[in-house]
């Protein structure tokens, strides 16, 4: 599933991506809007393990921590 895809289905999603802007200096929800979360991985080095933890408590409506 590509990042646009995430954001139109769990649109509390864009919160964590925004977060990983400063992290990666780079704008996510621009420069990977079109792929998937493993090539962010492959380009700069992101935990999916994280990332997939944070997406997943935000889409669920979980309190996500930092």
């Amino acid at each position: 599933m590509i990042l646009l895809d995430i954001v139109e289905r769990y649109p509390e999603t864009e919160a964590i991506f925004r977060e990983y802007d400063s992290m990666l200096g780079t704008c996510i929800m621009c420069s990977f809007l079109f792929q998937s979360i493993e090539d962010i991985e492959k380009e700069r080095s992101v935990s999916l393990d994280e990332l997939y933890n944070r997406l997943n408590d935000a889409a669920c409506g979980r309190t996500v921590e930092k």
